[in-house]
């Protein structure tokens, strides 16, 4: 696969300014894989997804990754670098179909999908958009033998059926482990590659307008013969006086 060029990157910038993170990440799998049908990357797994999203984030950025936070312990900040293959996991062929039995609930389903977490996106409560999810991937609960309404089962079975889910699509669920130098508190932190990504890229294209505007008031060049500059853009920026 071939990186993103600058005006790929500015235009799903653009594009996804105003949207939310999972339709963000919709767009962003169509540009790390343009050449497939948008209904088939829409049925990919949110692992399948996030593991394209990192194969794009490495051909756009590279494989090093610098983030940070704050420890919540004492307050200090911490800052930490990885490789992108420290973020993928080896894991089995992802199912179709799942079962569970819990509780005398028999449940039939399936992993949720990118198109799946940005359809209940735009719901204002946590607990909504989670209800909606499930509605979308619960393919069949019954007790006793007969069919009952998703909306109905006892948290503890859906927590089971979380579970259980997390477990078959461990992509979709990369935990980091930090600690603080400051103190030495541990904790484990979850890693989006959708919203880290799109992090970088709000950062990136920011930065690149940036450029274009200097060097369009110091040469009267255009954003296309700006982008078009490579490497040769950051010494005429240091002439600029940037």
């Amino acid at each position: 696969m071939r990186a993103p060029t600058a005006y790929e990157l500015l235009a799903v910038w653009e594009r996804c300014a105003a949207r939310t993170p999972a339709e963000r990440a919709v767009e962003l799998l169509a540009l790390a894989s343009p050449d497939a049908p948008g209904d088939e990357l829409a049925a990919l797994t949110v692992g399948k997804r996030d593991e394209l999203l990192l194969d794009l984030r490495e051909r756009a950025f590279g494989s090093r990754l610098a983030a940070g936070g704050r420890c919540a312990a004492c307050g200090e900040p911490v800052e930490f670098t990885l490789e992108a293959d420290e973020l993928y996991v080896a894991e089995p062929e992802r199912p179709t179909e799942l079962s569970l039995s819990v509780d005398g609930y028999e449940l039939r389903f399936r992993l949720a999908t990118g198109a799946d977490l940005a359809a209940v996106s735009r719901a204002l409560d946590a607990e909504v958009a989670r209800s909606r999810l499930l509605a979308r991937c619960v393919l069949e609960a019954r007790r006793d033998g007969a069919e009952v309404p998703v909306a109905t089962l006892p948290r503890a079975v859906v927590e089971a059926l979380a579970g259980r889910m997390a477990a078959a699509d461990p992509q979709a669920d990369v935990e980091l482990g930090l600690s603080c130098p400051a103190c030495g508190h541990a904790w484990k932190a979850s890693f989006d590659p959708a919203s880290f990504l799109w992090s970088e890229l709000d950062a990136w294209t920011r930065q690149t307008l940036h450029d274009v505007h200097t060097l369009a008031t110091a040469y009267g060049w255009t954003e296309s013969e700006v982008l078009a500059l490579g490497a040769r853009r950051h010494v005429y920026l240091e002439l600029a006086g940037a």
